[in-house]
């Protein structure tokens, strides 16, 4: 038996206890539970396409230490619901399909490394950026008729010598309507700041139909929004576009050093105030960027005082309050690493009447 006592990436998550026989572990992972008696009906896997090409990554250990590793996904089969037949899940898992996404990684440092665990850094995000959600459990809980890769049924290495390889699981629930598009890693440097993710294509790479809930960009949507007294106020939201910047667009302010190596992106969107109350000229402050990696975009807060702003990003206009039947258009600007790019605009409204919405990005803005 392998026990990690490790923290996972996400706040507040610990990495669960794994037997010999479970697959590999990661964030914001669930405990399964098995229930003896449940039938078994799964039906057999079915391979999704994914990208295999061996790319360069760096994941650092528990004591913040970086090895360089070579890595890629070396198979991704998609599982049936009644492959989880036996196994107790949350609500909010219930109804979603298993992923079992497998990894070839090879230690190119030269030293040994102690329980490698790389794989807790690769994610299965779906054609609009939203990430799967990675579960835990017991292989023998599992149908036996699921067709579980048998990566999935083995623990990962206690240790890997220099050269070595090593094949390790994860399984990831995904929406039925929303199948993998990618797969990414994204690693940790010694410092512990997130390093550019890597990213392989999976599936058909988010080229397929879109589902029905995903609109095209500059598509409106009725959504709502709370006024300054908290009242709910209805709004339609059509984006306008999502355009990718310069760095020099933004040498008038002072950004950090992980921004400076990262592309401004600037989403516009114009809103119609469609309810019986003025509001205020903040409506993008409830949208969200999702990157093709699966990770959401920073939000960039400029501060300027008297200046012209950002011209290619230029201030709400109007800029007073939004009175009822009235518009105003808005722009954000969020900052992506180089090798990441947009994959949908989400916006998240609030109230009575809120909706979350979701836009597919333009081709043009990856």
């Amino acid at each position: 038996m392998r026990i990690d006592g490790r923290i996972g990436r996400a706040a507040g998550v610990v990495v669960l206890m794994l037997a010999a026989a479970a697959c590999g572990g990661g964030d914001s992972e669930q405990e399964g539970k098995a229930s003896a008696d449940a039938p078994e009906q799964a039906a057999p896997v079915r391979p999704v396409p994914v990208e295999k090409q061996q790319r360069e990554i760096s994941w650092s250990d528990l004591k913040n230490q970086s090895h360089a590793l070579r890595a890629a996904p070396s198979g991704l089969a998609r599982g049936s619901e009644a492959d989880f037949k036996n196994v107790r899940l949350d609500d909010d898992l219930k109804g979603k399909v298993p992923y079992y996404l497998t990894v070839s990684y090879t230690n190119e440092s030269k030293k040994r490394l102690e329980r490698p665990s790389p794989e807790r850094d690769f994610a299965l995000a779906a054609a609009d950026g939203k990430a799967g959600e990675v579960v835990s459990v017991f292989s023998s809980a599992l149908s036996k008729k699921s067709g579980l890769p048998k990566a999935c049924s083995k623990s990962a290495p206690e240790s890997l010598e220099p050269g070595g390889k090593a094949t390790v699981c994860r399984i990831v629930m995904m929406p039925k309507n929303r199948p993998p598009a990618a797969v990414s890693y994204t690693g940790r440097d010694a410092r512990g700041n997130e390093s550019d993710p890597v990213i392989w294509k999976a599936g058909d790479g988010g080229k397929g139909e879109l589902p029905s809930d995903v609109l095209p960009l500059k598509k409106p949507a009725e959504s709502a929004v709370e006024d300054a007294e908290g009242r709910t106020v209805k709004v339609r939201a059509t984006p306008r576009s999502i355009r990718a910047g310069k760095l020099a667009d933004l040498s008038r302010f002072k950004l950090d050093a992980d921004d400076k190596k990262k592309v401004p992106y600037y989403v516009t969107v114009e809103y119609r105030n469609d309810g019986p109350h003025k509001l205020l000229p903040q409506m993008n402050q409830k949208t969200e960027l999702r990157a093709v990696s699966g990770q959401s975009a920073r939000r960039l807060t400029l501060i300027d005082f008297g200046g012209d702003g950002v011209p290619q990003c230029p201030d709400a206009k109007p800029d007073g309050l939004v009175k009822p039947k009235s518009s105003v258009r808005e722009c954000s600007v969020f900052m992506l690493p180089k090798t990441d790019s947009p994959a949908a605009l989400v916006f998240t409204g609030e109230g009575s009447s809120a909706k979350t919405v979701t836009w597919q990005a333009p081709g043009s803005a990856k």
